[in-house]
């Protein structure tokens, strides 16, 4: 690089730290600022730097005092005021982190405090890029260039033949591939660990990397399918670390909260354990946003754990509960194990569950009903199979049993709080994100993941349900249970006929057809009373299930094919107007709504999902992408619409959550709203969910709820970090699964 262009670049750079408005938002820094008025529980002041006050910063005050990791942070306002209310009694450190700064020093107060700051001007941009949300760090990875699409293979143009544009190698290296499971960009992923070795080069190292701890057969399985002849992904992330090492720099800064966003209160919990990650919790009913008022919080754990932690927000303890599994059951370590040292937990066999929960819901009696493994999935019940007297099974039997651990192969276990017992319902369904629907039988709608997208055994491709109102009332968990297969109306006469085409053969439209499409996500309309889906098949497909008067017989489905400029989805929810909300890594929030379709959407071609294009729309995130992508660089996971305008933004606003940029994203009259978790790093979530603890009581008794759900807590900021987001420097300071609590107050400085 000439010494003109890497000024010119210089330059650039310099010029977007400007515009996010770094270092100082200079308009305010000739008027003196009001004084800050606080409660004897608050902590509050003023944010100056020697251009003057800060504005869009963040004040963090953390104590280790509580039960748990402790921290809450507020904005400060356009004259660089603050408040950070409401405190537990303990003794805090305060600092200031914001873009174009580095932390300011930790300054040791208490509850009750006026306490101005001096925030310190980043030296450098390097030094201000520390604190970059991962995109931005990952954006500079190159990818394979559009014109070598659709992939030849290895006697062609290198790209494997399955890879037939640009935009499915990219869905494969972020939602769903490697971004499924943590981030990637922050301080651990962007940088190489000594612990990991001494290597040759950096491809070595990024080889050993994929191949440790418990993930490494799944990682080693990804980045053979992106292998090509001249290194591929693995080569192209080994040339990203060399260049980060080098010195090269995002070519994008964040901006700093503005307008509303700058009215958000985050607090920060951990629980459970560095080892062992979350997937999701649950707070409340959904449909009843009131129930467990102030109660505890229920975490999911996955592969990792049997243990399932329980949050105290109010009195800031953590616990664990066990649900029981019979006997034979088979772990999550038997598809796990462990065969290269992990940096951090060495041989130790760090996943090892038989529960494997993956989603919990509450209901209206505040049981939790957890989606998780409790039998073997070899041992399937007589009344799943041919002869059973369930109409389910006398008309779509499933008896596939599978040896050994199968992930999807998940049942339902429930909690109850008041009597603290278990009680299990042996599904023939495998179960994995689960829904009440809002009926008189309570019914709860649980998908499955399997299917194209999904898990293998399409055959397995159903929609199951519960009516609880039944199970509590008989105890019968064999006759309260239903599922079908998904039937499109191919043959376009208004309603399912038995005798459909099976997937794989030439279509007969005078038939319906079966999809073996499966469900990922499981949403239900309040609107018209039907359930829907998201299926993982690229370029991703949103699904729509008609019940009937009586599921087993006239259920019936309806597909929608994700069209351009959108492609790869993971989760869904739907709004209370039943409208669809998708997260695609095509850098959007997008939508779909049904009541602008033109045509007719049953009739021969239906089952290709191509019937209503005209029903999505798109919302692009902020935020930087891979150079020759149009896209963001975020890998969002999942969405969850307020129903009931429980933050404060506004009835049916759907979230998005923003994997790899450490926030939420909202959509707000057609604009993005932040909401960024800035301390500590790493905040990676998987669902949310929105409570309602006291309605009189405002802002203060309303909050979203969410855990960091990458499978690496650990790589989480520690306590003790060495670096802005990195890890703890001891085993005993790696961070714990964070459970994040959001809150909206009128402005900035409410308290």
């Amino acid at each position: 690089m000439s010494a003109a262009t890497a000024m010119h670049k210089q330059a650039l750079l310099v010029f977007a730290a400007v515009a996010a408005g770094l270092p100082g938002e200079l308009h305010a820094q000739q008027t003196p600022a009001p004084a800050v008025e606080i409660d004897a529980d608050d902590i509050g002041g003023v944010v100056t730097s020697r251009f003057g006050p800060e504005a869009g910063v963040w004040v963090i005050a953390q104590t280790t005092e509580l039960g748990t990791r402790f921290a809450k942070i507020a904005v400060t306002d356009e004259r660089g005021r603050y408040v950070v209310p409401d405190l537990p009694k303990a003794r805090y450190r305060v600092w200031v982190r914001g873009y174009g700064l580095v932390d300011s020093s930790k300054v040791a107060a208490e509850r009750g405090q006026i306490l101005n700051l001096t925030a310190e001007t980043a030296p450098s941009l390097a030094a201000a890029a520390q604190y970059y949300p991962a995109a931005y760090w990952y954006s500079m990875l190159k990818i394979p260039d559009q014109s070598r699409f659709p992939g030849t293979g290895d006697k062609g143009n290198g790209i494997p033949e399955n890879f037939k544009t640009q935009q499915q190698w990219l869905n494969f290296i972020k939602t769903n591939g490697c971004g499924n499971c943590h981030q990637i960009g922050n301080y651990a992923t962007r940088t190489i660990a000594a612990a990991l070795g001494n290597f040759e080069s950096s491809q070595d190292a990024w080889t050993q990397r994929l191949s440790v701890g418990p993930a490494g057969h799944d990682m080693v399985n990804f980045i053979t399918q992106l292998m090509t002849p001249d290194g591929g992904q693995l080569a192209a992330l080994a040339d990203w670390s060399d260049r980060i090492k080098a010195g090269e720099l995002p070519p994008r800064s964040p901006r700093r909260p503005a307008g509303v966003e700058r009215n958000l209160v985050v607090t920060v919990r951990d629980w459970l354990d560095p080892k062992h990650y979350l997937h999701d919790l649950t707070t409340t009913d959904r449909r009843h946003p009131t129930i467990n008022a102030y109660g505890p919080i229920y975490g999911d754990t996955e592969l990792s754990s049997n243990a399932q932690p329980v949050l105290d927000p109010v009195h800031n303890t953590k616990t664990t509960i066990e649900p029981p599994v019979r006997e034979g059951t088979p772990s999550s370590a038997l598809a796990n194990k462990v065969v290269a040292a992990s940096a951090y937990w060495g041989m130790e066999q760090t996943w090892d569950s038989k529960v494997n929960a993956h989603t919990s819901v509450m209901d209206q009696d505040g049981r939790v009903y957890f989606a998780a493994q409790n039998r073997a999935p070899k041992d399937i019940p007589a009344y799943c199979k041919k002869g059973s007297s369930l109409r389910s099974a006398q008309l779509y039997p499933l008896d596939v049993p599978h040896e050994g651990f199968f992930q999807n192969s998940r049942q339902v276990t429930v909690y109850d709080p008041k009597t603290k017992k278990f009680t299990t319902i042996d599904t023939c369904f495998g179960t994995h994100h689960l829904n009440f629907a809002e009926d008189a039988n309570n019914t709860l709608w649980l998908s499955n993941n399997t299917g194209l997208g999904g898990a293998p055994n399409p055959e397995l491709a159903v929609a199951g349900w519960i009516n609880t109102k039944q199970l509590w009332q008989t105890g019968d968990a064999a006759k309260a249970q239903g599922w079908t297969p998904f039937i499109v109306d191919t043959n376009g006469n208004g309603k399912r006929d038995e005798g459909y085409n099976q997937p794989g053969q030439p279509p007969d439209y005078s038939k319906d057809t079966r999809i073996p499409f499966g469900m990922y996500a499981m949403a239900y309309s309040p609107a018209d009373k039907v359930v829907w889906g998201s299926s993982l098949a690229h370029p991703g497909y949103i699904m729509r299930l008609d019940t009937g008067r009586n599921p087993p017989d006239t259920a019936l489905t309806e597909i929608y094919k994700v069209p351009l400029p959108g492609y790869g989805i993971r989760g869904m929810d739907v709004d209370r107007d039943g409208v669809a909300w998708l997260p695609l890594d095509s850098g959007h929030l997008a939508s779909f709504d049904r009541r602008k379709c033109k045509g007719p959407l049953n009739g021969p071609g239906a089952e290709k999902g191509e019937k209503c294009p005209e029903g999505f729309s798109f919302y692009p995130l902020s935020g930087p992408g891979f150079q020759g992508d149009p896209g963001a660089e975020e890998n969002p996971y999942y969405v969850w619409v307020d129903w009931f305008n429980i933050l404060g933004l506004g009835p049916n606003v759907p979230f998005e959550t923003g994997n790899q940029s450490d926030s939420l994203h909202a959509l707000v009259g057609g604009q993005i709203v932040e909401l960024r978790v800035p301390y500590p790093m790493g905040f990676f979530a998987k669902g949310l969910e929105g409570r309602i603890d006291d309605p009189k009581a405002g802002w203060k008794g309303r909050e979203l709820w969410a855990t960091s759900g990458n499978r690496t807590p650990f790589h989480i900021e520690g306590i003790d970090a060495p670096a802005p987001g990195a890890p703890g420097a001891t085993p005993e300071t790696l961070s714990s699964p964070l459970v994040v609590e959001f809150q909206l107050r009128p402005n900035p400085l409410a308290h």
